[in-house]
Formats: structure tokens, C-alpha cells, sequence
């Protein structure tokens, strides 16, 4: 049954023909990006602008998932598309996303400054520290677009509290994953990963880098002391990457059975990559370019990256997953904007891949038409994601600047 809906669930290439190999014209580039963030726009987010996360294909809803991460880089996506096309529906869009972001902020008590960034699904009302830095980044935009300072104050605000709270005491490099909004505690000795009485400090904190909250933090406010941890973070992560260019001693990774994680990587990378800009530290520069290789011998040929990952390869070929694809090209464009075209044909076919691998705009459920591939398998359950397409969005605009 389930094999039978998965074939149901083929999308067909938007594209007029097979894309040619090589560079993608910007035309079909620009109409992707176009057509992609309209959906955003009509579809990935609600009324109120906040995302809609995970789409049951048998049951026919959306359920919530770390929806302030997933709104903060829809926002992103949807200000990137305003500034290639101009088009102020999708700034007006970002700015109904931003106005329900900011209402999270918490007034009183111990959290007073975070946000309430719930992670739903299983970790129901907890909030993830990453939950709250992969979303901010678009906040930060918001503000230096709109000219509005709530957005920015907001996210920094909601930063300073993880960075004063979060850090893991004779632990340099480490922050604590996970707090609980109802009574405000940290947790420091405990995970909702497993149930476990001792679990290792790599189980409860991480370099929590991944989106690079306190060197936005820091522009924003001019507070150096946050670029300062921003740096000295991106140099521990860099120091404790491994060889392979991941970082398996942290989750969502896990060196024990060898399970990869599609994205978590290519986060630390992006910011080990901005931290480089900023010091110029080789360091942070060789571990970018280790996680963009490693990226290169887990994708496909065609630019197809599964979420079933491992160190020996895909375990599963059934969860395609285009914000990995996305995340992938971006990590490698930026590297090519410093120089490195190494990773050219592999930008090149992840292109063509997100281009391709998109439900067609008359797919009878309307609630995929447009979605770039995102898919999960769930309890037997068919997932359609909405990270694809958010993430889709910023690679074309980043592509069409490479590639004019």
C-alpha cells in the first residue's frame, strides 16, 4: 500500500525539457524561484504567517513542527525573492511572519527575553536552542530591509538569554539544547532523545552555531563581547570536527550506528564559513570546505540528497530531501564566492535537481502543488516537509547571483 502511494507521489519537472548539463540558464533558474516562493507565499504559510511544517499525505492536514525555525528562514526565503524580483507581496508576506514571530516573546518570569519557540512533534512544548537560531537570521533581515527594529530586537533579545543561560560551565564550545518553557529550567542532565539516567554531555548540549545567532546578535546590537563567542564557537566547532568533515559526537548525528543527518553539517559549516570571513582564520575555512566535500560523496549524481543517511552511504532511497540538496549548494556557492569551483558541477546538478523534483502546479491536492521533494516516512506515513522549498528559494537566488 504504502509503496503504491509513494509511486502516486512523483512529482514532474515543472521544466519545459530536460534541463542541459552544465550551467542552468537563469531564465528557468528565475522562474523556479519565482514560482517556489509564491508558494511559500499562498501556501507554507497560514493566515496568521506562521509556517505550517509537516503535510500528511494520507491524512490530508499539516501539523506543526519547530515552526519558529521554519518561519524565521521563510521570512529569509521570501526577502530574497522581494530583492531579486521586487515584488512587494513577498515583503508584505515576510512582515505578517515577522509580526507572529515576535509575538512569542516572553514578557516575565525566568525566560523573560526568549521566545516561546516550541518544538512540537514528539518534544511537544520544549523548546530546542536551535529552534530559535536557525529562525532568527531571517528576523535580522527583516529589520535591515523593512527599516522596522522589532524583528531584530526581538531575535537578539531572545539570543542574549540562550548566551547567557545556555553555555555549559568548564564546557567551552557548548551550549544546552533543550528548556522547558513552563518552569524555565535548563536542561543539563537529562534528554527527550532517550531515556537514559547519565546521559553524555554531547547527548544534552552541542555548538549550538548553526545559524550563526551570535554574530547576528552582535551586528545588531554592536555588543562585541557576541562576536567574541562567536568566534571562540567557531573555533571549537572547527577543533572538533571530525576528520570525515561531519560532527558525529553530537545529535542529531550519531556515531554509534553511523546515522548522518542531512543538514546538521552543513549548519555548522555556513557559520564556520561566515566566522572565517570575519577572521580569516584557515582553520574555519578548511572545515567549511571538509563538510562541502563530505556533502559531495553523500549527494547523488543527479543532486538527489536522501535524509536516510550513514557514513557508508543512503541506507534508504525513499526520503529525498531538497532543503539538504539546497543547503548543500549553498554551502558550496559560498564556497565558490571565496574562490573554490570545485564544487561546481555538483551546484550545477543540484539545480537541476530542485528545478526538476517540484509537484506540478496542477497536482490535485493543492496543498503540494509547487512543494520542491521533502519527504519523510513517518510510522508508515507518507511526510511532505516544507523545508525544501523555503531552502530551494534562497539556492536560486544565490545561484542566479554566481551563474547571471
Amino acid at each position: 500500500m504504502l509503496a503504491a502511494l509513494m509511486m502516486l507521489l512523483l512529482p514532474a519537472s515543472l521544466a519545459a525539457g530536460p534541463l542541459p548539463s552544465g550551467v542552468v540558464p537563469s531564465e528557468a533558474v528565475r522562474a523556479a524561484l519565482v514560482e517556489t516562493a509564491d508558494v511559500i507565499d499562498h501556501v507554507l504559510l497560514d493566515e496568521s504567517g506562521r509556517a505550517r511544517g509537516d503535510y500528511d499525505w494520507q491524512r490530508g492536514r499539516w501539523s506543526e513542527y519547530e515552526v519558529a525555525w521554519h518561519t524565521g528562514q521563510a521570512i529569509e526565503a521570501l526577502l530574497v525573492a522581494h530583492a531579486i524580483t521586487g515584488d512587494q507581496r513577498y515583503l508584505d508576506r515576510a512582515r505578517r511572519a515577522g509580526d507572529w514571530w515576535v509575538s512569542l516573546e516572553i514578557r516575565d518570569g525566568p525566560l523573560a527575553g526568549m521566545v516561546n519557540a516550541a518544538h512540537g512533534d514528539r518534544l511537544g512544548s520544549l523548546i530546542n536552542f536551535t529552534t530559535v537560531g536557525n529562525g532568527t537570521p531571517g528576523l535580522f533581515r527583516l529589520s535591515r530591509v523593512s527599516g522596522d527594529s522589532r524583528y531584530a530586537d526581538t531575535a537578539a533579545r531572545a539570543i542574549v538569554w540562550l548566551a547567557r543561560n545556555t553555555a555549559v560551565p568548564g564546557q567551552p564550545g557548548l551550549y544546552y539544547n533543550i528548556i522547558d518553557p513552563k518552569t524555565g529550567a535548563v536542561w543539563r542532565d537529562r534528554t527527550p532523545h532517550r531515556a537514559t539516567s547519565a546521559p553524555a554531555i554531547t547527548e544534552v548540549a552541542r555548538p549550538n552555531i548553526e545559524g550563526s545567532p551570535f554574530l547576528d546578535a552582535c551586528e545588531h546590537l554592536g555588543a562585541d563581547w557576541l562576536c567574541r563567542t562567536h568566534d571562540a564557537l567557531a573555533q571549537h566547532t572547527a577543533a572538533c570536527q571530525d576528520a570525515n568533515g561531519l560532527w558525529m559526537r553530537f545529535e542529531p548525528n550519531n556515531a554509534a550506528d553511523g546515522t548522518v543527518h542531512p543538514r546538521f553539517n552543513s549548519w555548522n559549516a555556513e557559520a564556520m564559513l561566515r566566522a572565517w570571513r570575519r577572521t580569516g582564520d584557515q582553520r574555519l575555512l578548511a572545515a567549511s570546505i571538509a563538510t562541502a566535500r563530505a556533502n559531495q560523496r553523500m549527494i547523488a549524481a543527479d543532486g538527489a540528497f536522501d535524509y536516510d543517511q550513514s557514513l557508508a552511504g543512503p541506507r534508504r532511497a525513499t526520503s529525498p530531501t531538497g532543503s539538504a540538496t539546497a543547503f548543500a549548494g549553498l554551502l558550496w556557492l559560498g564556497l565558490r564566492e571565496a574562490g573554490h569551483t570545485e564544487f561546481d558541477a555538483s551546484i550545477h546538478a543540484a539545480a537541476r535537481w530542485l528545478i526538476a523534483n517540484r509537484y506540478p502546479l496542477d497536482h490535485p491536492d493543492p496543498q503540494v502543488r509547487g512543494l520542491v521533494v521533502e519527504r519523510r516516512i513517518k510510522g508508515g506515513r507518507v511526510i511532505q516537509r516544507d523545508l525544501g522549498t523555503i531552502f530551494a528559494v534562497r539556492f536560486f537566488a544565490a545561484y542566479l547571483k554566481a551563474f547571471p
